[in-house]
């Protein structure tokens, strides 16, 4: 603490002095200048020397955020920036934000001017019968040398936004009519127009986003651009996405939990959050337009081209108050909903668990869905997933299972305590992993709860998706011979630990006009399996491998600009679990039910085709001969609509003990009917269940 506390000291004390040169307009980005060079100094795991390499670093990451696809800067555009490209360390350096503002002001103008290209192409019709293609790939191309071959670009970019556009409608009618005969054809001139006029809607919507684009906005590509030159992970987040991260990790938020994003000036329902407020009103449906919102009695406020966040915060607010919220429906008539806040639950982002039968009916196996590793860092009495995880392990052992399916797919990570604690509840007490700063000897994170939740066969389902927290539990899992990971060839590779900091808390007080400042994510460990090696880069290698539709992609860590290198150190010391599993046994007869699986030999033939199709970049922008490549090309996905679409047999059941209360909250009543249907139909959990079933008969 004392360590920590005099570095905090440290960063106000900088700040002060350097406050007497701050210009009026940049002293917001300043403080976060030095503020954000202190951290990656001082606290990031692998401090950058701040040199030519670093500044190549930051200019390529920054100019590609703001231009990747070439459609904004021209060549000499790009050549009067590129002159910065080995100075951005000196600026860093010297707090300077000369390269910043010129950027800035320079992107700005070339998005405004944009609208001209836009409104021309979008106002006139295309020939859609001309012979040309379009090359999508920004490597593959050059910056426009002048006005003319951006104007060009656009032109060409436009055009087959439009294009698609058409293909699709067409292919939707093509459908309609073969299943009705009353089905009124629109030609393809009419698709044509109302593609332009759909995409020119788009394209407004999107101008008025850019034309409201604060210097705090602009601010955070540049910052990130620094930041992400040390690796992936760290980040600065505005005070919006700060918020994001804590409803994100918490699952939870007070507001009316609905869905919104922007539309016609106004705030469109995406979506409602079951048993929110939203959704019990009955008032609200999806695709409402809000126009106006009001805070209890108060007058109400006119949300029209409002930036989004502003119109949403709003609409958000603390529980028990009420917000009164002018709606337009879809046929067109306004009503007024009053609403009383509450705190909305994303039940979808908790641990659940529902028991598993295969079709002999002999066998239980329990199942528990985790969708991240929560913890809700705001509130200390807070839902954290390892006490859900043991609270869903009690109940399903009070069902009489026989074995038990951990399922970690497209979970992402989050909190390393809870992995750390969820991992405990399957082998007495021991090592779960190694952290290494950038100084010292590793430290080893114990669970020290003697007890073992849960003793039986056991199985964790990870995929590409897999990521962080996820990684050190599956190899905590995995080095112990604890249970049998099975999945995608890898999970993603995500060795690194990152420290969410409140910058606000890090600034001298003297600075209050500017707060809130944010938050920055910065990576400051790196994590290593028991066995000493990293799961950075390489990740977690299942004990049995299943196809997989991306298999042939390239994804994970690796692919990541800037990523943390592997390494290993010295293993910890840890006493394996006292059973020995025949993991070759129960690969060889998982590869024997896969092989004559015909829906897994189809997922092989697919990862051929998408990785067939992402390698394709260059189209033509005739529609008739895009719509024979079109065609061809759905012929061929066709073949792939079954999977994952047919029942496998196996019964699924909430427990027991859950069902009661399902009855009687409709919300979650839903969610778990939604959780099941999918399940049914989900052949990768119906080989793990053949593996438990395996691992009982060893």
């Amino acid at each position: 603490m004392k360590r920590k506390f005099s570095w905090m000291l440290l960063a106000g004390t900088l700040i002060v002095l350097t406050s007497a040169f701050f210009a009026p307009n940049s002293k917001k980005e300043l403080v976060l200048n030095e503020v954000v060079a202190q951290f990656l100094s001082y606290r990031h795991y692998q401090p950058l020397k701040e040199d030519d390499s670093f500044s190549e670093r930051v200019f390529t990451l920054y100019i590609d955020r703001l231009d990747l696809n070439k459609r904004y800067f021209l060549q000499s555009d790009y050549n009067e920036l590129a002159a910065y490209k080995l100075k951005l360390d000196d600026e860093w350096k010297a707090r300077s934000l000369e390269f910043f503002q010129k950027s800035s002001a320079l992107i700005q103008q070339r998005l405004l001017e944009t609208k001209a290209y836009y409104t021309e192409f979008l106002t006139a019709p295309f020939d859609l019968k001309k012979n040309e293609t379009i090359e999508t790939d920004p490597e593959k191309t050059k910056y426009p040398k002048d006005n003319a071959e951006l104007r060009e670009s656009w032109r060409k970019a436009l055009k087959f936004q439009v294009m698609t556009r058409v293909a699709s409608n067409l292919q939707i009618q093509e459908e309609a009519k073969a299943k009705s005969d009353t089905v009124k054809v629109k030609p393809v001139e009419v698709l044509e127009a109302e593609a332009r006029k759909g995409l020119l809607d788009n394209y407004n919507d999107w101008y008025d986003r850019i034309r409201k684009m604060d210097e705090d906005d602009r601010w955070s590509i540049y910052i990130n651009s620094v930041i992400s030159a040390y690796d992936p992970h760290s980040v600065y987040m505005p005070p919006r996405d700060k918020e994001r991260f804590d409803i994100a990790m918490s699952g939870k938020y007070e507001g009316i939990g609905a869905t919104l994003r922007q539309k016609d000036g106004y705030l469109v329902v995406v979506d409602m959050f079951p048993g929110s407020p939203s959704w019990r009103s009955k008032k609200i449906e999806v695709n409402d337009l809000i126009m106006r919102v009001a805070q209890g009695d108060q007058p109400s406020v006119d949300i029209l081209d409002m930036k989004q966040d502003n119109a949403v915060a709003l609409i958000k607010g603390p529980k028990n108050t009420k917000v009164r919220l002018s709606v337009r429906k879809r046929d067109g008539s306004i009503t007024e909903v009053v609403l009383t806040r509450d705190v909305v639950v994303m039940e979808e982002s908790y641990a659940s668990s529902l028991i598993l039968k295969d079709a002999s009916g002999k066998v239980r196996t329990g199942y528990i869905f985790l969708p991240q590793f929560y913890q809700d860092f705001q509130d200390r009495n807070g839902r954290k997933c390892g006490d859900d995880v043991a609270t869903e392990i009690e109940k399903l052992k009070a069902e009489g299972i026989d074995g038990l399916i951990i399922d970690l797919r497209n979970n992402g990570g989050g909190s390393l305590p809870e992995a750390v604690k969820m991992a405990g509840l399957f082998f007495p007490k021991g090592p779960v992993v190694q952290i290494k700063t950038k100084e010292g000897n590793p430290m080893i994170l114990d669970d020290t709860d003697p007890k073992t939740q849960y003793g039986g066969p056991l199985v964790v389902m990870t995929n590409y998706s897999s990521a962080s927290a996820s990684e050190i539990f599956a190899a905590a899992i995995q080095d112990y011979g604890r249970g049998v990971i099975m999945g995608s060839q890898s999970t993603w590779g995500k060795g690194s630990v990152q420290r969410v900091t409140d910058l606000d808390e890090n600034v001298n007080d003297k600075f209050q006009d500017i707060k809130p400042l944010g938050a920055l994510s910065l990576t400051i460990q790196k994590f290593y399996r028991i066995n000493g090696k990293t799961t950075q880069l390489k990740g977690v290698t299942p004990d049995v491998v299943l196809p997989d539709s991306y298999q042939l992609m390239n994804i994970g860590e690796k692919e990541e600009k800037f990523a943390l290198s592997w390494d290993e150190i010295t293993p910890a010391k840890y006493t394996p679990w006292a059973e020995t599993l025949p993991l070759e046994k129960l690969r060889s007869q998982s590869e024997k039910r896969i092989s004559g699986n015909e829906e897994f030999n189809m997922i092989r033939q697919n990862a051929t085709r998408i990785k067939k199709d992402s390698e394709k970049t260059s189209f033509t922008l005739n529609l008739e001969a895009y719509l024979k490549e079109l065609k061809a090309q759905s012929q061929e996905a066709k073949k792939y609509d079954k999977l994952m679409k047919t029942p496998t047999g196996l019964k699924i059941t909430a427990l027991q003990t859950d069902i009661s209360y399902n009855k009687s909250d409709t919300a979650r009543s839903e969610i778990v009917h939604r959780m099941i249907e999918d399940l049914s139909k989900d052949i990768y959990l119906q080989e793990g269940v053949e593996v438990v079933k395996d691992l009982i008969k060893k």
